[in-house]
């Protein structure tokens, strides 16, 4: 008997945990970029005592088998307390990776910080996140659009597409840029990064993006005909959107005299990049709407 099958079987297993990760890590930083970018969630994760975060993870652990009871972030094959308990462990998992990924990027976090001050701000972080990944699958409708129907290659308008991909991406990237630019985090963290620091958030911010509207199983056309056109194949799309996202940020630093034109370059690269990911994450979640 052959195990092709078997194989098969296999690797769309792999393939459909992998999907349902991506989801997880989507939904974490669609709910929970703000507070990544908000100067107190540090202070409390440095100064606060371990004994209370650890009680408040655990408050959050029983609030995920809840949430992840009515919504989750794997398809539902089954509903029970112990397949809710199984995948609240994949929540706070996926929560503490987003955040030491994100606080290391941010430079918020380092190998030499003492470590109940790394302890406690991976802890504070992780909460918030680990509550957006249990909350993936009723954030957005994977499987249809909101006309209930899947869109068709036949149907679609390469520039047209393009222009409502770009003008969602505009209005979700002001929407959450906006609401960061005026802070005094963004300029905290740009003075804080160095060269190997600002490269890592390119990277990561183009990961999260791609992520979002690609490979998390979120956008209705990710399973069906995709439309074509110069900036609709996922790589395109993502640096496009990348770069729309980038104007956005200087836009909104440059407007809430954050920035100006005569402000050295280097600085006003490195707010735009930190204020680049809040953005991207906005934009990815307004292409998701449209």
């Amino acid at each position: 008997m052959s195990s092709e099958p078997v194989e098969q079987a296999r690797e769309h297993g792999w393939i459909d945990e992998a999907t349902s990760f991506g989801r997880a890590f989507a939904g974490a930083y669609l709910f929970g970029i703000p507070l990544l970018f908000t100067m107190e969630m540090w202070w409390i994760g440095t100064y606060a005592d371990l004994w209370k975060l650890i009680v408040f993870l655990a408050l959050t652990f029983l609030a995920n088998v809840v949430l992840t009871y009515l919504a989750g972030f794997k398809p539902r094959r089954e509903t029970s307390l112990i397949a809710s308990i199984d995948e609240s462990v994949d929540t706070l998992a996926v929560g503490v990776v987003a955040s030491v990924i994100v606080l290391l990027v941010l430079n918020r976090i380092a190998p030499g910080d003492p470590l109940d001050s790394i302890l406690g701000k991976v802890i504070i972080q992780a909460i918030p996140l680990s509550i957006g990944a249990s909350l993936a699958n009723a954030v957005f409708d994977r499987h249809e659009g909101r006309t209930g129907e899947q869109p068709s290659a036949a149907e679609s308008h390469p520039w047209r597409d393009a222009l409502n991909d770009l003008g969602a991406t505009i209005i979700g990237g002001v929407f959450i840029g906006f609401s960061i630019a005026p802070t005094d985090e963004i300029q905290l963290l740009a003075a804080s990064l160095d060269i190997y620091h600002e490269v890592a958030l390119v990277a990561l911010t183009l990961v999260i993006g791609y992520i979002i509207v690609f490979t998390s199983g979120f956008d209705p056309e990710s399973a069906g005909p995709r439309p074509t056109g110069p900036f609709q194949h996922p790589i395109t799309e993502t640096v496009v959107s990348y770069v729309v996202s980038l104007s956005v940020a200087f836009w909104a630093l440059y407007l809430l005299d954050r920035v100006d034109f005569g402000d050295p370059f280097p600085s006003i690269l490195s707010q735009v990049l930190v204020l680049g990911l809040p953005t991207m994450v906005g934009g990815a979640a307004g292409r998701l709407a449209v």
